[in-house]
């Protein structure tokens, strides 16, 4: 009874169909993958004895397409939540010029995190696939601070000077803060999420360090290029509501200054 029971397992019981089983080992996706392929490869030959065949079933074609979508996903959640942070910042600034340059060192990070992941050993799976869009959404506050200081005090290298030097100090301490914070997952008992949180504190000190020095750069050259960062340093204040104030010297030339008529010169 066992025998038969183990035989209708593997074939069907008008004997026309059966059930093949492959024992494949633990092996990464690319590997699964080639071999997957090897074996649909050689039940696609022609047997001329009118057997037919399809493709590999179980968990190494499941693996693969799952991979397959992962990847998938990930490019298409990157690429809108790019879009719509330009977007969003272009409705801010109300200026598309200034909202990309804003978005560069967000991109730049997002880039990076292939790099971090290789030399990490971190594999792409549905753990690490949010990788990317948590740094959009982490990331692009520590440009818009930046961004936006430097928009209110008008768009020059001074403007630029003291954004950094102001705003970098509260952003340096913003990354210090929620690094630390982050390593308490390192005491939660699932080991998936410990390369998770590597990663996520290595690319969050990253896109700090892109904001304090890479977006300031970029804003450097455009200004000493004479490319107005967004229609021109007055044109940036009176977008941000600021007036122009007299400095004392120009107030002491107007105090100095008499409106004389022709009577009084005679």
């Amino acid at each position: 009874s066992s025998d038969l029971e183990m035989r209708e397992l593997f074939m069907s019981s008008d004997y026309q169909r059966s059930l093949i089983y492959i024992d494949m080992p633990f092996m990464d996706v690319k590997s699964t993958e080639a071999a997957a392929s090897q074996i649909d490869t050689f039940a696609a030959q022609d047997t001329s004895g009118g057997i037919t065949s399809t493709k590999l079933v179980g968990v190494a074609s499941v693996t693969i397409e799952v991979n397959t979508l992962i990847v998938g996903s990930q490019w298409n959640s990157l690429g809108f939540a790019l879009l719509f942070t330009v977007l969003t910042l272009g409705l801010v600034f109300r200026d598309v010029q200034y909202a990309i340059l804003t978005t560069i060192p967000v991109a730049f990070t997002v880039f990076m995190q292939w790099m971090v992941m290789d030399s990490l050993t971190v594999e792409l799976s549905l753990v690490t696939v949010m990788i990317g869009s948590i740094l959009v959404g982490v990331g692009v506050d520590f440009s818009i601070h930046i961004a936006n200081r430097v928009r209110e005090l008008g768009g020059s290298l001074d403007a630029i000077r003291i954004a950094c030097a102001s705003t970098g100090m509260s952003l340096a301490e913003a990354t210090t803060i929620t690094a630390a914070g982050l390593t308490c997952a390192y005491w939660i008992p699932i080991p998936a999420i410990k390369p998770f949180v590597d990663v996520i504190i290595i690319l969050l000190i990253s896109a700090a360090i892109s904001a304090l020095f890479l977006l300031p750069a970029i804003y450097a050259l455009l200004v000493k290029a004479n490319i107005s960062l967004s229609g021109g340093s007055n044109n940036m204040a009176r977008a941000a509501g600021l007036r122009r104030t007299l400095t004392r010297e120009e107030s002491s030339v107007i105090d100095a200054t008499l409106v004389m008529g022709s009577d009084d010169a005679w």
